[in-house]
């Protein structure tokens, strides 16, 4: 049988789908000097489109919804209609993904390979699909950790405050990787045992010892 829902199935075990990630009042990139009309997002790949949002979503200017006069939410930017004021308050609401359709195929893809399946992750039987799931899941986080360390670099200048938490969330994107590959061998190694309990004999068996009879005189 193929396995149909796996796209939607590596979505909910990574809380990854349409509305599951919300971002309420953050606070946004680059500070209004009286003439910029361009800020950013510090989450890039927005599911929301500020230019045409609907409250509560959306960029606020001192709480006011602001019109917004062009938006790319892939890479977080996005232009005011209006320049704020010098020491305005711009915060927005959103939902983003981490990851895009293309590249969950990807790790479902991988996780099929290193089960010896193949490429084609729908025929992954029903037994391992739990274990390919924690797999592509070990390799989503690793890409995650690795995307934001790279974005944290690029977006926050040397002048720019530092907080050594900020470093905190890549090193848990890179313990989220290894528990979940650890978990996917777990799972794959106890569905090719004997209920896990590899170690143990397949047969019973009885162990003793014969002695020789003495000779008869």
């Amino acid at each position: 049988m193929s396995w149909t829902t796996a796209l939607n199935d590596l979505k909910v075990t990574l809380s990854d789908a349409a509305t599951d990630k919300l971002r309420w009042g953050k606070s946004v990139l680059d500070q209004p000097n009286g003439t910029r009309t361009k800020f950013k997002t510090f989450e890039f790949r927005r599911v929301t489109n500020f230019t045409t949002s609907a409250a509560p979503e959306g960029v606020y200017v001192n709480d006011t919804l602001a019109a917004v006069a062009a938006d790319f939410p892939e890479y977080g930017q996005f232009q005011l209609a209006v320049a704020p004021a010098e020491g305005a308050r711009i915060e927005a609401t959103y939902y983003v993904k981490f990851f895009t359709d293309i590249e969950l195929i990807v790790f479902l893809a991988g996780a099929s390979k290193w089960l010896g399946v193949g490429e084609d992750y729908t025929l992954v039987a029903p037994g391992l699909q739990p274990s390919a799931i924690k797999y592509a899941s070990a390799d989503a986080y690793q890409k995650l950790a690795l995307r934001f360390a790279e974005h944290l670099s690029e977006t926050f200048r040397f002048q720019d405050s530092q907080d050594p938490k900020r470093g905190s969330i890549v090193d848990q994107y890179r313990q989220f990787a290894s528990d979940y590959r650890k978990e996917a061998t777990t799972l794959r190694d106890q569905f090719y045992t004997r209920q896990g309990q590899s170690l143990q004999p397949l047969f019973s068996s009885i162990s003793g010892s014969v002695s020789d009879p003495m000779p008869k005189r």
